[in-house]
């Protein structure tokens, strides 16, 4: 293979992720057969072997580790093609975790991978506040020991625009919204809708965290389009600046600075 991009997509294929004659969008975990368990287990490893070799370098995270440390239960947001280190920011120690994964065939395999990050998935769409999905999270939501993980843009875009489902859940729980970043120093993009980004090895990789941000229960109209417009200017603020720390174009003291409540809402 040319690439490690390359590489871990052959494994999901040989897996059976893509076959196009059986539907596994409503299997649950224990039932996605023995191939591909252990596919998703040996991309684990390869995820976890290219991450020793990545030099991380965090920003804006002390309240988000003194919520999970607790194990108190929040919201978490990332774009989709940020998603290959996030479960080493959120993964299964730090309490019950849930992640919404679309009920596609690869959606399959995400949930197997996950799986073995001590990660449970909640299949379904993220766009409609009235999917059976989002019902789920939401009463998941509620119940106060439960984190919630979203890729809002997922899962097939488009590319960094927030679905509207994001936003009512945010207004809908009662635990914070922490939205998160990863930058690279290098990296493959892949020619997915979401230009998927695998780091290079031996790189550096900045991880940035937001404020807490929280918003009243809106369920349709203006309001809940200026969450999700909010949620979505944040996110890619947010990118900008880990997009800086890997440029080197900021510090990460003045990273710091700019992740404060005061200045990060502000901008």
């Amino acid at each position: 293979m040319s690439s490690s991009a390359d590489f871990i997509r052959s494994v999901l294929e040989y897996s059976g992720a893509t076959e196009k004659n059986k539907d596994l969008s409503e299997e649950p975990i224990h039932r996605c057969g023995p191939l591909m368990m252990g596919a998703s287990f040996f991309v684990s490893l390869i995820v976890r072997c290219l991450k020793w070799t990545i030099r991380c370098h965090y920003s804006g995270f002390t309240e988000y580790r003194k919520k999970l440390e607790r194990k108190e239960p929040v919201l978490i947001a990332f774009w989709h093609n940020q998603g290959l280190f996030m479960p080493f920011v959120y993964y299964g120690r730090w309490g019950k975790i849930r992640i919404i994964v679309s009920r596609s065939r690869d959606g399959a395999l995400i949930s197997s991978l996950l799986w073995w990050f001590g990660i449970l998935s909640v299949r379904g769409s993220s766009s409609k506040g009235g999917s059976k999905a989002l019902r789920e999270l939401l009463k998941l939501g509620k119940d106060g020991c439960t984190s919630l993980v979203f890729t809002p843009d997922g899962p097939k875009g488009p590319i960094y625009e927030v679905k509207e489902g994001v936003a009512f859940l945010a207004g809908r729980t009662d635990k914070p919204l922490y939205l998160l970043s990863v930058a690279y120093t290098r990296f493959k993009e892949c020619s997915s809708w979401d230009r998927f980004r695998i780091p290079s090895p031996f790189g550096k990789a900045y991880f940035a965290c937001s404020p807490p941000l929280r918003f009243e229960p809106a369920t349709k109209g203006g309001a809940l389009e200026i969450q999700r417009l909010t949620i979505e200017k944040c996110l890619n603020r947010l990118n900008e600046i880990a997009t800086a720390l890997a440029e080197s174009q900021i510090t990460l003291r003045e990273s710091e600075h700019l992740l404060s409540p005061a200045i990060f809402i502000s901008l």
